[in-house]
């Protein structure tokens, strides 16, 4: 079966209400301790279908995929599971929206003050005075309070930091599949990702997915250890301000094209970590400089 055909099978399989039904009750029925097991006629009751037949002729179509049978009833399947979370995941995220609230500091191209907000599954970062957007992600309602609307801030830099952490290390965070990192300049994709023109950014895509991602260079290097060290032994913890609004001293020092070759340096406390990297965002050499080296 190719892949095409394979994929229309499984919306084929999901296109059902009784079915979604069926591994919803399943996954509602789980706790801490693991994703429950139910006889069949818990899993008939929990679901709400009342004629026996129909309900054992789509359960009988989720199993091998969506669920498995077992000696003490029915549980799902790891690819239950996803879908069980897709469900909970859409149900969750349709209602939720933020109003632009003031997020504090300059914008860095015309000085006006920022602002962000949530709508449609997505946070954003934004100047109020000139428009030009810093952000725009998608981001969980399950890990907002409509009530606190710098909840937001939190949510996004809880999902930036997992997958720049995954991303810009070769895994992604959605499907586990591979990805490929590269260097690119922002002129070409600026409408794309809001980044500002002329900034050097790691784009990072699932080679099985399609899931991607920009960054600016001095963001996505702090995902390397080098990085990271070079901080820490310094007393400053990259990572105890939210990504979006940390600031680092990062300057490019020289770039080459044919191959890629980018070269800068980190400043911190007087002292100077160079780093350089290569067309696919790998580090192949690094120098710490003390300052009274």
């Amino acid at each position: 079966m190719g892949v095409d055909e394979s994929s229309r099978r499984t919306f084929e399989l999901l296109a059902n209400e009784t079915r979604l039904g069926i591994i919803s009750a399943l996954g509602e029925a789980s706790g801490e301790g693991g994703y429950a097991t139910l006889a069949f006629s818990e899993l008939q009751e929990a679901t709400g279908v009342e004629d026996n037949g129909h309900f054992n002729y789509h359960l009988q179509e989720l199993v091998g995929e969506f669920v498995e049978d077992r000696e003490d009833g029915y549980a799902l399947t790891l690819a239950g599971i996803r879908a069980y979370q897709a469900i909970v995941t859409r149900q969750s995220k349709t209602s939720v929206r933020i109003d632009p609230f003031d997020l504090g500091g300059e914008c860095d191209s015309c000085g006006g003050d920022r602002e962000a907000w949530y709508k449609n599954g997505r946070a954003y970062l934004a100047c109020k005075s000139c428009g030009e957007r810093e952000i725009r992600y998608p981001v969980s309602s399950t890990q907002i309070d409509p009530e606190e609307p710098e909840s937001v801030l939190d949510a996004l830099d809880a999902r930036l930091r997992r997958d720049y952490h995954s991303m810009f290390n070769g895994l992604c965070p959605y499907c586990t599949g591979p990805v490929v990192t590269s260097i690119q300049q922002s002129s070409g994709h600026w409408e794309e990702t809001d980044m500002r023109s002329g900034e050097l950014l790691v784009h990072a895509a699932c080679k099985e997915c399609g899931w991607f991602l920009y960054a600016n260079l001095a963001a996505a290097l702090r995902s390397k250890e080098p990085v990271q060290e070079f901080y820490l032994h310094r007393g400053v913890d990259l990572w105890a301000e939210h990504v979006m609004t940390t600031e680092i001293d990062w300057i490019v020092d020289s770039m080459d094209r044919d191959p890629v070759r980018v070269c800068g340096h980190f400043n911190c406390g007087g002292d100077r970590l160079d780093v350089e990297v290569d067309e696919n965002f790998g580090v192949i050499d690094y120098t710490v400089r003390e300052e009274d080296g």
